[in-house]
């Protein structure tokens, strides 16, 4: 309309201005006032020029340029979303947030939700794409000639015909006069290739997305997206698939009705409100079906990309399930990675095999170094890795921070791991990576990275500032090291210090296997393994089978090494041990009676183990009815341990837990209870508080407080100390065992003390003064 009227005024303008020269009548030129005519003339040039040249206020109709529209099925991600919103507010100049994150975590999918579901507030919302500098350029020029279409501004040939140049330039000067805009930039490769046009604008919304982390701190507020929760990727997986892709058994399970497989397989209900409750609602399947649907869930690491390949593939092939799909999986997983669902067009082909592909490129020319990290990194488990197992150079922690850069790995800083940032790594970036390798180049780098663990390992697995490393390692421990290598027996050591006795017991069986297949029966090494063994089946929970062990190896150890050899000594030692455990308290004593003086005559009065034997034969002799010459072997042996080792070693302090618990049973309960509490909290800051010898002084401290005269505290500290030897020991243990029935007793000694209470209560009282006075008169 604008333009009409401008044209109409420049033609009026000029008629008015050559009347004269074109012979108009003079009743007609004065009706166009030469002046008049040159303020027309030049107000409708004016106008013209505008209209060609500044884009328009605003397009109209509002203008929407995403590439398709939002996906249907979008879960988890309402945090994202709310993040997004909250760093849109606040701040001068164009608002800028990136969305950083792995490939195939999502990025792009929120971000087109967001503009999809935000458009109203915008004159204009734009996508894109903006895997290179050369895309960005022409992303903005296409954009730069559809505001020209709007506008009704046009070249020579239309606004197809503005070069790019002229386009991007037009695209600027639209955005710098207005301020409602949000512009998405897809799969930034580089910040710096955006800096350049954002760099002339003031006001406006920008959206990245980018598999980048660093860098962005001149255009953008970093936001990072994580793997769904286990809830939402269930609930996706299971709405890709549909029902098509669940086994019929998983779905049904056996039939059901009294003392089928199902009952026992579903376990107890589940609340309301828990996990397993929620994913339940969420699939509508059986508890059968939906550990199906997590366990691939996971197997996938919860990646939306994974889900959204698998779910495909399950549910566009015949007779597919999510069964059979894992199987497939687990045993040819580079093909299942690069496997899209039938029917896909090549365009569409985006699978997990190649989302990484370019990143990993990109890496290589930049650093060789970090594909070869990658490739390491991939032979470890998938759990975070302390980044001294890597290796200490600089050119290491320089490729860690470039795989970090481009999220391939997270890198969080330091925490209790003895200074060590700690490196993760997507499960499924590590497995499609670990597929990709040859069979010669899995050995070498597993060698590699044997190497590199047992050099990381901290020494000293009893130290318990050291502990924390020792549990990030762990995992790597048991996938790069073989069961007979000395990291693996330091791993074994530290899993018995901090109480873990089941697997210390599975893991030495291990080793104990892999030395007697290399070395033979009767090899030195084995029968160190072989002694170990028997001891941590004892220390887990089985004291007869200990025992057992130790009367079948004590022989082999007398012919091998000699019956007086210090190995042969503690084998004699151990089945001492394990023959009171077992319940002969009188053996053991005797036992320890006659071993000690050998021990004295071969070692030394003073040698540790010569006093670790005089501190066995006064327990067992405490065990075996004498409690008071059990004392009083104890008080001559614990200065003599306090001043060899300090007063907080773990000798001492056994020393002092026996010599406390004589003390209860010699009739003085209160001070047992005192001295447990002060031993207690010793051993807890000692060795933290799931140690058994910490367990060990609750449990004391518990029944020494319901023997001084309150059976309650008693009862309170059993019920919490319980299930701490639940998760630690596992409910079979004989120390759990031990713990439930003390509980019971104290319950029961609570109940038998309300009874009478309420006994006494319910008696009437005897009258005394003057109500009996008057009663007897």
């Amino acid at each position: 309309m604008l333009l009409v009227l401008a044209v109409v005024l420049l033609a009026l303008g000029l008629a008015g201005f050559l009347a004269g020269a074109l012979g108009v009548p003079d009743d007609v030129v004065a009706l166009l006032d030469q002046r008049a005519s040159v303020i027309s003339m030049v107000a409708g040039l004016a106008g013209l020029i505008v209209q060609l040249r500044v884009p328009a206020k605003a397009p109209s109709p509002r203008m929407v340029g995403l590439p398709r529209p939002p996906a249907r099925r979008f879960v988890g991600r309402d945090h994202a979303l709310r993040r997004l919103m909250a760093a849109r507010e606040g701040g001068a100049g164009v608002r800028g947030r990136v969305i950083c994150g792995l490939g195939g975590i999502g990025k792009s999918e929120l971000a087109l939700q967001y503009a999809h579901a935000h458009r109203a507030r915008y004159e204009l919302v734009w996508w894109i794409p903006a895997e290179s500098a050369g895309q960005v350029r022409t992303g903005l020029a296409e954009l730069g000639r559809a505001l020209a279409a709007a506008a009704a501004c046009r070249g020579p040939d239309g606004p197809g015909s503005l070069a790019d140049r002229d386009a991007v330039a037009y695209a600027l000067a639209w955005l710098g006069g207005h301020g409602k805009w949000l512009l998405v930039f897809d799969d930034v490769r580089d910040p710096e290739e955006l800096e350049p046009y954002l760099g002339r604008l003031e006001r406006g919304e920008v959206l990245i997305t980018s598999r980048r982390t660093t860098g962005w701190d001149a255009v953008a507020v970093p936001i990072s997206l994580p793997a769904l929760p286990p809830q939402a990727a269930v609930t996706l997986l299971t709405d890709l698939i549909g029902g098509a892709g669940l086994d019929a058994a998983e779905v049904r399970g056996p039939a059901d009705g009294p003392g089928s497989e199902t009952a026992d397989l579903r376990g107890p209900a589940s609340g309301s409100g828990t996990e397993a409750a929620n994913l339940h609602d969420a699939t509508g399947g059986s508890e059968l079906e939906v550990a199906g649907l997590r366990g691939l869930v996971d197997e996938l690491g919860c990646l939306p990309l994974a889900l959204v390949q698998a779910g495909g593939y399950i549910a566009r092939t015949p007779g597919m399930t999510v069964t059979r799909y894992r199987r497939l999986l687990a045993a040819a997983p580079g093909r299942m990675h690069a496997a899209a669902p039938p029917g896909q067009s090549a365009a569409d082909r985006h699978v997990i095999a190649q989302v990484w592909q370019v990143t990993r490129d990109t890496l290589a020319a930049r650093d060789p170094l970090t594909v070869e990290l990658l490739r390491l990194l991939a032979c470890y488990a998938p759990d975070v890795l302390p980044m001294n197992a890597l290796g200490t150079s600089v050119d290491v922690a320089e490729s860690v921070a470039l795989l970090a850069g481009y999220s391939m790995i997270t890198l969080t800083g330091p925490g209790e791991t003895a200074g060590q940032p700690l490196i993760g790594m997507h499960r499924l970036v590590h497995a499609v990576i670990r597929a990709e390798l040859g069979d010669d180049d899995r050995r070498a780098l597993r060698e590699r990275a044997a190497r590199l663990i047992e050099a990381a390992l901290p020494g000293g697995p009893e130290d318990l500032s050291r502990w924390p490393l020792y549990a990030r390692l762990l995992p790597h421990v048991r996938t790069v090291l073989t069961p007979d290598s000395p990291g693996t027996a330091e791993a074994i050591q530290y899993l018995a210090a901090r109480g873990d006795l089941r697997t210390a017991h599975a893991w030495q069986r291990d080793r104990h296997t892999a030395l007697h297949a290399a070395l033979g029966p009767e090899h030195p090494g084995v029968l160190a393994a072989r002694h170990d063994l028997a001891h941590y089946q004892g220390r887990a929970g089985d004291a007869r089978a200990a025992r057992d062990e130790f009367a079948a190896l004590l022989p082999v150890r007398e012919r091998v090494h000699g019956p007086e050899h210090p190995l042969a000594l503690a084998t004699r030692h151990a089945l001492t041990l394990w023959t009171g455990q077992a319940g002969d308290p009188a053996a053991a004593r005797d036992g320890a009676a006659a071993l000690l003086p050998i021990r004295e005559r071969v070692l030394g009065a003073e040698h540790p183990d010569t006093l670790i034997t005089r501190h066995d034969l006064a327990y067992w002799t405490g065990q075996a009815g004498d409690p008071e010459s059990a004392r009083d072997q104890l008080l001559a042996l614990l200065p003599v341990r306090e001043r060899i080792f300090g007063p907080e070693h773990l000798q001492v302090m056994a020393c002092r837990h026996v010599l406390t618990v004589l003390i209860g049973v010699l009739g003085d309960a209160p001070a047992a209870r005192d001295e447990f509490a002060a031993l207690a909290r010793v051993q807890e800051r000692l060795r933290g508080p799931d140690h058994p010898v910490t367990m060990n002084a609750r449990h004391e401290l518990a029944r020494w407080t319901g023997e001084a005269g309150d059976p309650r505290s008693a009862r309170r500290q059993f019920a919490a100390l319980l299930p701490v030897r639940r998760r630690v020991q596992g409910p079979d243990h004989p120390d759990t065992v031990l713990a439930r029935d003390a509980l019971a007793y104290w319950e029961q000694r609570c109940r038998t003390a309300r009874r009478r209470f309420t006994v006494a209560r319910s008696r009437p009282r005897p009258r005394t003064g003057r109500a009996a006075a008057t009663r007897r008169s």
